[in-house]
């Protein structure tokens, strides 16, 4: 069978993602892999948490709202995927966007990864750099990017 990654976060083109993984998924005949990346930096994913005295409280607060809205996003994106009668999983990886993307694709051996594109301004995508160039880029199998604006 064969296997589309779904890359989404919480940005306001999730909806268009998940329509159009929906469409490919049933077209291609299917199953979706929901990939959501944390920041590392943000993240306590599979790792022992360690506190050390005099850390900022607000802090794990920060990583623990960035892990539960993760999982939001997925648990989202995941329910009109089964309710179109696609199979589904979802994963919440913690790593750079780009690279974890890639990196998934391979494990997962996804025959396309679909994402959208957050239309940075110049300024921006020179400061941040562009997340879904960074996959075309890399990736070794197709990449479906919906770049339609809100």
């Amino acid at each position: 069978m064969k296997t589309l990654l779904m890359a989404i976060d919480n940005s306001p083109v999730a909806e268009k993602v998940i329509a159009l993984t929906i469409d490919q998924a049933l077209a291609h005949q299917a199953q979706v892999v929901v990939l959501c990346c944390v920041d590392p930096a943000y993240s306590s994913c599979n790792q022992p948490i360690e506190i050390d005295a005099g850390e900022d409280p607000d802090d794990f607060l920060v990583a623990k709202d960035e892990q539960n809205t993760a999982e939001m996003v997925v648990r989202h994106a995941l329910a009109p995927i089964l309710r179109a009668g696609v199979a589904a999983k979802g994963v919440i990886l913690a790593g750079e966007a780009a690279e974890t993307i890639v990196a998934q694709s391979s494990a997962v051996q996804a025959s396309m990864i679909i994402m959208g594109r957050r239309h940075l301004s110049p300024f921006n995508r020179l400061l941040k750099g562009s997340v879904s160039a960074a996959v075309i880029e890399r990736a070794n199998c197709p990449v479906l990017i919906d770049v339609r604006k809100d």
